[in-house]
């Protein structure tokens, strides 16, 4: 139905390189063409650290490499929040309006596989119990969590538990749980107790770098639990 650029961030492809894979399986299956845009850094690191200078040559870069397409598709809230809405101030005030109509054109990919005409016609199915996630840049940058969880539900014979106290940050924050760890883990206990408290086994989100640092304290304090990226839940509903 449309020829979309797939980002898959840096750290995804560092961390959970299957995850492209999974995402392309279920675009394809929408009907999309797909290019592939990875390894790649949205300069958030550096932004978020005070290195503007090394930001912009990051995200300079990034616009450059999808600057043909007029949709990317962004496994990453949290890229999808720094291409639309920091990046393009980096620019002086004739590029900055080039950057920022390039990062216009960025989509998270929840939110774009919600809102797509081919949706209906998947027919996704997966029998189990999941609880969910509300990433911090889904949530308050993006505002996407009810199209989130509006395609979650599309999702026959699966259960989905909302956490209780699901507005609060998991603790992670990119550079802040290396600044502040004690208040870091603090946050991560809560929301293992919330994740406990919900009687699933599986978390989903639609942001690996939550799902890594959660699941990396659920492991340390042996507690049974998977962590799965959207794209790997929709791809398991399509099997």
């Amino acid at each position: 139905m449309a020829a979309v650029a797939l980002f898959d961030p840096c750290y995804m492809a560092a961390l959970r390189p299957q995850d492209a894979r999974h995402a392309r399986h279920v675009l394809e299956a929408l009907g999309d063409t797909v290019s592939l845009v990875d390894g790649r850094c949205c300069g958030q690191p550096a932004y978020n650290s005070g290195f503007r200078p090394e930001a912009k040559t990051a995200g300079r870069e990034l616009l450059r490499a999808v600057r043909d397409h007029d949709t990317v598709v962004t496994l990453s809230g949290s890229c999808t929040a720094m291409a639309r809405h920091y990046l393009p101030d980096l620019f002086p005030a004739h590029r900055g309006d080039a950057a920022r109509a390039i990062g216009q054109r960025f989509r998270e990919f929840g939110d774009y596989v919600a809102s797509h005409p081919g949706l209906p016609m998947l027919g996704l199915r997966l029998r189990g119990l999941v609880a969910y996630h509300d990433a911090c840049h889904a949530r308050r940058e993006l505002g996407i969590s009810a199209a989130v969880l509006g395609l979650l539900a599309r999702i026959e014979d699966l259960e989905v538990r909302r956490l209780r106290n699901e507005e609060e940050c998991c603790g992670f924050g990119g550079t802040f749980s290396v600044k502040l760890p004690e208040v870091s883990a603090a946050m991560l206990r809560g929301k293992l107790d919330d994740i406990r408290e919900s009687g699933a086994r599986v978390l989903v989100s639609t942001d690996l770098s939550c799902l890594a640092h959660i699941e990396s304290g659920a492991r340390g304090s042996g507690m049974p639990l998977e962590a799965w990226t959207l794209p790997e839940l929709l791809a398991r509903a399509l099997a």
